[in-house]
């Protein structure tokens, strides 16, 4: 049952995931990376929707509005600036972000596939010398102020919901 929604879904979380993967990158080698994987999970995420009415547009239809309106006041707007995010990266060639810093300590930075220490980061100095620090960019968009990485797991999971209930509803 709605196995194009079910694939676009899959696609949804793993951008959200990619995304996340590239906001812990305190050096990239691809200045646009995260801009990239905003768009193309803005855009699977909106595609969920799509995909279900086109799979049952009578069923999805009828049951959809309900389902919106049974959403917190909150979640209702969250949506809908989900989708005006969406319609921004589409029309208007990026979402509108704003960006902030936060410092780490050198010895803080994450590294993949580093089991070994050896290959961590590591800063000497004198007792009592703070660790020098690097700045991370921290996204949020403009407006709602969510930081983006959250807002866009947020979306998965409200996501993830609207299949799962849409599913319990009309299974045979």
């Amino acid at each position: 049952m709605i196995d194009i929604t079910q694939k676009k879904l899959r696609e949804a979380r793993f951008f959200s995931q990619m995304l996340g993967k590239a906001s812990q990158q305190p050096v990239r080698n691809d200045p646009e990376e995260f801009g990239f994987y905003l768009s193309a999970f803005l855009s699977a995420a909106r595609a969920v929707t799509w995909a279900l009415q086109h799979e049952e547009k009578d069923k999805y239809d009828a049951w959809s509005p309900a389902w919106f309106n049974s959403r917190s006041p909150e979640d209702q707007t969250f949506l809908k600036d989900m989708i005006t995010n969406r319609n921004f990266v589409q029309k208007r060639g990026g979402a509108e972000m704003d960006q902030d810093w936060e410092y780490i300590p050198v010895t803080e930075i994450r590294t993949e596939n580093r089991e070994h220490p050896a290959y961590g980061f590591h800063w000497y100095g004198p007792p009592g010398t703070p660790p020098p620090t690097v700045g991370m960019p921290v996204y949020s968009f403009k407006g709602s102020g969510d930081e983006v990485t959250s807002a866009c797991e947020r979306y998965v999971t409200i996501l993830d919901s609207l299949v799962r209930e849409f599913i319990e509803t009309y299974k045979k």
